[in-house]
């Protein structure tokens, strides 16, 4: 399978949108990987976790056929990841011959239930589901498994782990510390990539709705500990907050030497 992470940044974009501090500024002047949108991955050509509201920008800058889009997943109802007045343009007059419709779409229950309440009344091309913590959903030539995350108290967000014949990948978007259940069932698997939010950075904030730098050495211990990572796993770290105040480069210098990597819009790969 084919990952390409669209966006690395958090809600608010880097540089943020109405932001004038130092590291927005310095981001602005340095360009290139130090512009993040909102986080979002494509995997293969018919599948995405998460509509942010930069999937405009996304669909052109990265030449995405979002016709052909077949399964859409969702994480959680924060608008950085379910900008839920996109699929407005699904149907006509917006859009015509999608070619895989009706779109299968997943998520919790929060997320499913705005989705019938905004478009109660219309005829919409895309069928949903909702989905269960550690019970697995076939997608095409994938095998998606829901694991809670910590991250909204008001409803189970959700974070996914991605099996496929040639590779296993967890993507971990706006999470804090899993608990021990969740930890448990990570390492019944051997993982060929792990991309792990990083919100927090080095800054000393708590851990229960965002990692930090810290969190995600915590994380690889504990995975490691039990065998689910080994020496060919990959740790990517993606969902950056710019008050964590360091550019690409300077997470660079932070993490290369534990041997992770920093992604950045755009950062793909092979599994």
């Amino acid at each position: 399978m084919r990952v390409q992470i669209l966006g690395t940044a958090a809600a608010e974009g880097w540089p943020a949108i109405f932001c004038g501090c130092k590291t927005c500024r310095r981001a602005r002047e340095s360009g290139g990987k130090d512009i993040r949108s909102r986080a979002s991955i494509q995997i293969d050509d018919v599948l995405k976790i998460d509509l942010p509201p930069d999937t405009y920008y996304h669909s052109i800058r990265y030449g995405l056929d979002l016709a052909a889009l077949k399964h859409l997943f969702f994480t959680h109802s924060h608008h950085d990841h379910f900008a839920i007045g996109e699929l407005d343009y699904i149907k006509p007059p917006f859009a015509h011959e999608l070619r895989n419709a009706p779109i299968r779409i997943y998520g919790n229950e929060s997320v499913i239930h705005a989705i019938e309440t905004r478009f109660a009344e219309t005829d919409m091309p895309y069928e949903l589901h909702k989905l269960e913590p550690f019970v697995q959903v076939r997608a095409d030539h994938l095998t998606f498994v829901p694991i809670p995350a910590q991250h909204k108290p008001d409803e189970t967000a959700l974070n996914y782990l991605v099996l496929s014949d040639t590779g296993t990948l967890l993507y971990a978007a706006d999470t804090g510390l899993y608990n021990d259940n969740t930890i448990d069932h990570l390492s019944r698997y051997v993982f060929d990539l792990l991309i792990v939010e990083c919100t927090q950075g080095k800054l000393d904030m708590p851990s229960h709705l965002h990692m930090g730098f810290d969190g995600v050495l915590q994380l690889r211990d504990r995975l490691v500990a039990s065998g689910a990572i080994r020496n060919h796993t990959r740790i990517v770290l993606t969902h950056f907050s710019h008050n964590i105040g360091m550019l690409h480069s300077e997470l660079e210098e932070i993490a290369n030497p534990e041997g992770i990597e920093v992604a950045y819009d755009g950062w793909s790969t092979e599994l």
